[in-house]
């Protein structure tokens, strides 16, 4: 094995930093966050995975392609899509605590057009 690899072998030896994935989840977090808050599972599960990407390209910087700064970004955009969320989350559990379950479900699928 020779102690100087060409650049080309280099390269496909380090690991990508994709954030698509991450801003995908983000915006359906956001989109289902309208549904009472339900987008938190998916928010969640962004920032887990955009903390533990940054985490491992912090610990390996030269193992990695791609912008550290882009998977910060999508970090961001989790958080604030967690937020939104954990906002309609609790804006929809007060109004079931003053109204009901039975008058959040009918208001929840008159919404939906199913009534």
């Amino acid at each position: 094995m020779p102690l100087i690899m060409g650049t080309k072998s280099l390269l496909s030896m380090k690991t990508r930093l994709i954030s698509t994935p991450i801003f995908i989840l983000s915006f359906v977090s956001l989109i289902t966050a309208c549904f009472g808050g339900i987008g938190i599972i998916f928010s969640i599960i962004a920032f887990y995975k955009a903390n533990q990407k940054i985490k491992k390209a912090k610990e390996n910087l030269l193992g990695f392609t791609g912008s550290l700064g882009t998977m910060k970004l999508a970090r961001i955009a989790a958080l604030i899509s967690l937020a939104v969320n954990l906002i309609y989350f609790s804006l929809s559990a007060i109004w079931i605590y003053k109204n009901g379950y039975h008058a959040f479900q009918e208001q929840w699928l008159n919404m939906l057009f199913l009534r």
